[in-house]
């Protein structure tokens, strides 16, 4: 099955890796196959699968090597253990059928009171000859029990970021100097991007804090969803977005 160019989380990957200064905040990523979930669990005993097209946490899969020959499937809030590494490939494989996967090395993400949490970032540019600027920052907080962050699948929440900076175990950290780094790296992320999708005016990442305060891109979104920042309360984020958004279109 051919894959859109746009949709296609790979290409955006191996475009990003091209930069050395995003290098380090790319989870190592890899087209799907036995061998290479293989060499990803020994390599980092924790993983995920996910569709290679896919969007709002649909297909996700997460893979943990749990002991000698013994494995743990977790997806939706539903989780399975296998203890044969054929066996476990074969599962995998009968729960993704023709579709096309990548794996990653899943990022131990910070949380908050026990659930993990991630960051919708957005960035925009007005025209082609001005600079990319983050309009907007979100946290998304897994519900209970799951491996997404996607409200709509997990029942999560949204915080905003500093909120749930302030209430994980990076409470200690300076928020300020985290938000900047998330800002610096989503700019550059955009600066790179851009050149391959040459139309682009913007880009949403959905980004990581790893429990040591790391920065990491876990996908970049070329129609990203904004409905996170419709649900905060305080509305001035979502309608920045919406206001570059509309200058745009008018220009």
């Amino acid at each position: 099955m051919e894959i859109s160019i746009r949709r296609n989380k790979y290409i955006k990957y191996r475009f990003m890796r091209q930069s050395r200064k995003l290098r380090r905040h790319l989870p190592k990523t890899e087209i799907f196959t036995k061998d290479k979930l293989s060499e990803f669990l020994e390599a980092y005993r924790d993983v995920i699968v996910k569709p290679i097209d896919g969007k709002r946490g649909l297909g996700v899969i997460r893979i943990t090597a749990s002991g000698l020959m013994e494995y743990e499937m977790h997806w939706e809030d539903k989780k399975k253990t296998i203890d044969d590494a054929d066996e476990l490939f074969e599962k995998v494989s009968d729960s993704i059928g023709s579709r096309n996967y990548i794996i990653q090395r899943r990022i131990p993400l910070a949380s908050v009171h026990g659930r993990p949490f991630d960051i919708r970032v957005i960035v925009q540019r007005r025209d082609k000859a001005d600079p990319w600027q983050v309009t907007g920052k979100v946290a998304k907080v897994a519900g209970d029990g799951y491996i997404v962050t996607n409200n709509e699948r997990s029942n999560g929440t949204v915080l905003p970021l500093r909120t749930a900076i302030g209430e994980s175990e990076l409470k200690h950290m300076s928020r300020s100097s985290l938000l900047h780094t998330i800002d610096k790296v989503a700019v550059r992320a955009s600066e790179k991007l851009c050149k391959l999708y040459t139309d682009q005016y913007i880009f949403g990442f959905d980004m990581g804090l790893d429990r040591y305060g790391d920065v990491w891109i876990i996908e970049a979104n070329l129609s990203p969803m904004l409905t996170h920042f419709k649900k905060l309360k305080d509305q001035r984020m979502f309608r920045r977005i919406l206001r570059e958004e509309r200058y745009r279109i008018r220009d």
